[in-house]
């Protein structure tokens, strides 16, 4: 394996900013939202004797649900580590519109850019961050031009 095939750098199809962004801004509100659920619902359940029977099965359903949750974990580390990989400015206008959904005043307040200034800021953090997960994981958000 050669470098350029690790770093997938052999892709010279162009990026659709708008298709992208709508892709990774679905991705946010609805996969990653599952993910941080599943991440931090406790496997266990408490211990209830009533109507007790007796359940053979040759999968351990707790044993799985453990194994589902440390994974939703690593994914959600993954996608924040990819998050923070992006520019400050990227970073904290993608966290404000998809992670804490802050109007469109707010983040103007906030960074003192303009309207059109964060949505193309906003567009490029999605693709960096799309390119980023895409590197380190099995999803990929990105969309490209025909």
């Amino acid at each position: 394996m050669q470098l350029s095939d690790l770093l997938d750098n052999n892709d010279n199809r162009e990026i659709d900013l708008s298709k992208t962004r709508i892709k990774v801004t679905n991705f946010m509100e609805n996969q990653y939202q599952q993910l941080k659920y599943l991440a931090n619902t406790s496997p266990l359940q408490s211990v209830s004797y009533d109507n007790v029977r007796v359940k053979t099965s040759p999968s351990n359903s707790i044993e799985d649900k453990t194994i589902r949750q440390l994974q939703a974990k690593e994914y959600i580390r993954i996608i924040d580590d990819c998050i923070n990989s992006l520019d400050d400015i990227q970073s904290k206008i993608f966290r404000y519109k998809l992670l804490e959904h802050r109007t469109e005043y707010v983040i103007t307040e906030l960074t003192g850019y303009g309207r059109s200034q964060i949505y193309n800021i906003f567009k490029y953090a999605c693709r960096e961050f799309a390119k980023q997960l895409r590197l380190v994981t099995d999803i990929d958000l990105l969309e490209y031009k025909e």
